[in-house]
């Protein structure tokens, strides 16, 4: 093996390792549990239900199917927690698009006395949008069984003892619930948790981007993994100095390079950074794997000009050892690339958190 070649493994050697030792350091592998969270596996269906908006308009489940929305549980006469749910409601209208495809959606927990008349009072009160935030009312049982079972949230009316000690008259959640497409709830997040509001903002441009956006991190894997396969071939057959052959899958790795980089930038200014949401000893794995393959993406791309211009000017000597030096940090940036859409996407690491201490 030349100098050139131990160079680079070095260079990706000592970046792993000071990566690691750094992760391992500074990251918590056990974050404090937050009042928001996703439902992963225990998500739900909604099922069928029906409500008038306070334009006067019905509301069935196939008016929301095919959208993303945040569900609140609210009511006009309530003095103390329903003021702070729809001030949220009214952040979230405020920081999401115009032409975001998220609706909210403010269901009331006294419908007897929350008609549409009432609901359109309550609701300019937070400059809400009729377009974009609607106001529900229905059948009081059928409205308190769906928050029970779809929702998972309590609801029931406050009884003659809980109102003498100062109890709204109907006791219900703070909680703002993240619905998916096909009305299936999938995260709960209360609103006096910061952590938790801002998991609910992560997650909205994440489901609400179209579906070609959402498949994105599965196309830049591939790429990844394409831009892999074609380095290992391209070294196998300059070894074998099949120089055309060599030069034809290194420019094919060029090109699916700069694919995935376009892929990487479209995707980000349409949905923003995922966070990692593991636990346990996953938790500075992936944090260093991360940083590592950061690190060496961003040294790595003048390197990659470097050979490439020297390969085009035909001084093959220089060319060499400058690509002898790129080539395992490529590979490994790629590789990485596969594993880190692998840790983030694929793999569940959340089951860890039962097996934390106190």
């Amino acid at each position: 093996m030349s100098s050139a070649y131990r160079i680079g493994i070095g260079i990706v050697v000592a970046t792993v390792a000071a990566s690691t030792v750094a992760c391992v350091a500074l990251t918590d592998p056990y974050p404090p549990s937050r009042a928001g969270y996703d439902l992963g596996p225990a998500s739900t269906e909604l099922g069928p239900f029906r409500f008038t908006e306070r334009s006067g308009r019905e509301v069935t489940e196939a008016d929301l199917a095919d959208r993303v929305w945040v569900a609140a549980f609210v009511f006009s006469r309530c003095p103390s927690s329903c003021p702070r749910i729809s001030a949220e409601m009214a952040k979230l209208q405020a920081e999401l698009p115009e032409n975001s495809p998220v609706r909210l959606v403010s269901i009331s927990v006294d419908p007897e006395y929350d008609t549409p008349e009432v609901l359109t009072d309550f609701a300019r009160r937070y400059g809400a949008d009729p377009d974009r935030w609607w106001f529900l009312a229905g059948d009081q049982q059928a409205t308190y069984d769906l928050i029970g079972r779809g929702f998972l949230q309590p609801v029931a009316e406050a009884s003659e003892e809980d109102r003498a000690s100062g109890a709204e008259a109907v006791l219900h959640s703070t909680k703002l619930a993240l619905v998916d497409r096909g009305n299936r709830v999938v995260g709960l997040f209360d609103i006096g948790d910061e952590a938790g509001m801002a998991r609910l903002r992560e997650r909205l441009p994440v489901l609400s981007a179209p579906a070609w956006a959402r498949n994105l991190p599965a196309v830049n894997a591939s790429l990844n993994g394409a831009c892999a396969l074609l380095l290992l071939v391209g070294w196998a057959f300059i070894r074998s100095r099949r120089v055309t052959a060599h030069a034809a899958t290194q420019v094919a790795a060029l090109t699916v390079s700069a694919v995935f980089l376009a892929c990487y930038l479209v995707y980000h200014a349409m949905v923003g950074s995922v966070k990692f949401s593991g636990v346990g000893p996953a938790r500075p794995a992936y944090f260093s794997i991360l940083l590592s393959h950061t690190v060496l993406a961003v040294v790595m791309v003048p390197m990659i000009l470097v050979t490439v211009v020297r390969a085009l000017r035909k001084r093959f000597d220089r060319h060499r050892r400058i690509a002898q030096v790129t080539f395992p940090i490529w590979v490994y940036v790629s590789i990485t690339g596969v594993v880190i859409y692998l840790m983030l996407y694929r793999l569940d690491f959340s089951a860890a958190v039962s097996t934390a201490g106190p």
